[in-house]
């Protein structure tokens, strides 16, 4: 059946991302970030020779912008509720550690679902501003967090998931979701919740 499916060539490198991130997270817990990480570039550049500009490395203003937009907007109501509901704030954040997420989590991960899987999709609005590629690879992203970390509560990344694909369709840059990505990721650290 998936032979047959000209757009669902990113079905098998999902499964393959999940099972290996699965297994070195378990096992390999110091070197999973950095085999995760070159396992979800490396698809798409190496594998499927797609060039940076095929995964949405362009309109660099504009991914900028819409970026850093849609995090001054959301992120400050995410972290008041945060501090609202349980209190915690932790100071005590690294910038190696920020720049970790980056790296091994942010540009990855965006490369992967956004510029690599969503990229592989027909799309079609859903409802409103809601497209079919965005809610499958924001449940795909969803279930895969879930499925690596052994834990349902982890499911909670489907509504960033949402937001990333949408900044990434509105502003035709990868950059967009990077920082709106990798400013969560930092702001978690800070407002765990």
């Amino acid at each position: 059946m998936l032979d047959r499916c000209k757009r669902c060539n990113f079905v098998k490198p999902y499964f393959f991302v999940v099972l290996l991130s699965a297994v070195t997270v378990r096992f390999l817990r110091g070197e999973s970030a950095g085999i995760n990480a070159l396992a979800m570039l490396l698809i798409p550049l190496a594998v499927y020779r797609l060039t940076p500009k095929d995964i949405g490395f362009r309109n660099f203003k504009r991914g900028i912008i819409w970026g850093v937009s849609v995090s001054a907007l959301i992120l400050p109501v995410y972290c008041a509720a945060c501090y609202w509901l349980n209190g915690s704030f932790n100071p005590k954040i690294n910038v190696s550690y920020a720049l970790a997420y980056l790296i091994f989590a942010s540009i990855p991960e965006e490369v992967f679902f956004r510029g690599f899987m969503y990229a592989s999709m027909e799309n079609e609005a859903i409802v409103w501003k809601l497209t079919k590629a965005n809610l499958i690879t924001s449940f795909l992203f969803a279930l895969a967090h879930v499925l690596i970390y052994y834990n349902p509560a982890m499911f909670r990344t489907f509504f960033p998931a949402l937001v990333f694909g949408f900044i990434y369709e509105r502003s035709g840059s990868l950059i967009a979701p990077i920082i709106f990505h990798w400013l969560s990721d930092v702001i978690y650290m800070l407002f765990p919740c």
